[in-house]
């Protein structure tokens, strides 16, 4: 078999940028989402990332205020490795989306939204990278994250990014849901998962797939404020659990955010 060559990936989710811990400034950031998504990002940097996932619910609902946008467009214009991103069950993208208040052809061409209901593939040759993601229109039983996964890769790696709930057997009561059969099968070599707040990774067929889980602590359980590093070798895909520190001058925040799965 021909060498692939090794990737070095990022992957967060569910930061909730505007969310209720809003009112606690910390460390010159308006709340510890961003406090948090700005770690990450110089993580992405330190860590010599070729790649950046952002798996849903970046912000925490439509009706974030203009700094907000701007905070993340600021973000993403440190960085120059490709950055793709898909809307989660905060951040969903319909008529009112937030992502409808973006021009990611201003955001430089290291910027790609997946947008389509239907699902949308990029091709990163020089990456030697393929990747495919859904858009989340609405958060039902209906929505099936992995649903028209394509067929094989024209890239020696297949990422795939899906926002949803991992479930042993679909059902008609939970939103969203993404079965273990669905990842066995879909043919990527690594999934990138969103949604649910806490650090979660399964083998299944020959897929590796992971929640990171929130990279704030509190908008999970102490067993949240994660990323994931991710890279993609000839030897396979090795995940690399990374902590976010809790900054020291943060406030207690004043609600817990609900984490799926928890």
């Amino acid at each position: 078999m021909e060498a692939r060559p090794s990737i070095k990936l990022a992957h967060t989710s569910d930061v909730h940028l505007d969310g209720n811990a809003s009112s606690n400034p910390v460390n010159g950031f308006r709340n510890v989402a961003e406090a948090a998504f700005a770690y990450v990002v110089e993580q992405v940097l330190n860590k010599r990332c070729d790649l950046f996932l952002v798996v849903g619910d970046l912000f925490d609902h439509a009706r974030v205020k203009s700094h907000d946008i701007e905070f993340v467009c600021r973000q993403f214009d440190r960085l120059e490795c490709p950055i793709v991103v898909i809307p989660g069950n905060h951040d969903v993208h319909d008529e009112k989306s937030v992502w409808n208040r973006f021009d990611s052809a201003d955001l430089g061409r290291n910027v790609h939204f997946l947008l389509e209901e239907n699902g949308a593939s990029i091709e990163l040759a020089e990456l030697g990278v393929s990747l495919w993601g859904r858009a989340m229109a609405e958060h039902t039983p209906e929505n099936r994250p992995l649903l028209g996964v394509p067929g094989k890769a024209t890239q020696p790696w297949n990422i795939g990014l899906a926002h949803g709930q991992v479930v042993s057997n679909n059902t008609d009561f939970v939103s969203s849901t993404i079965s273990e059969t669905e990842i066995a099968e879909s043919g990527f070599d690594y999934l990138a998962l969103g949604h649910v707040h806490v650090w979660q990774d399964y083998k299944l067929g020959d897929t590796v797939a992971c929640y990171p889980g929130s990279p704030v602590k509190a908008f999970a359980t102490a067993r949240g404020g994660y990323f994931a590093i991710v890279s993609l070798t000839n030897s396979g895909v090795l995940l690399e659990k990374l902590e976010v520190p809790e900054p020291e001058s943060a406030d207690k925040p004043n609600y817990f955010h609900f984490a799926p799965g928890v």
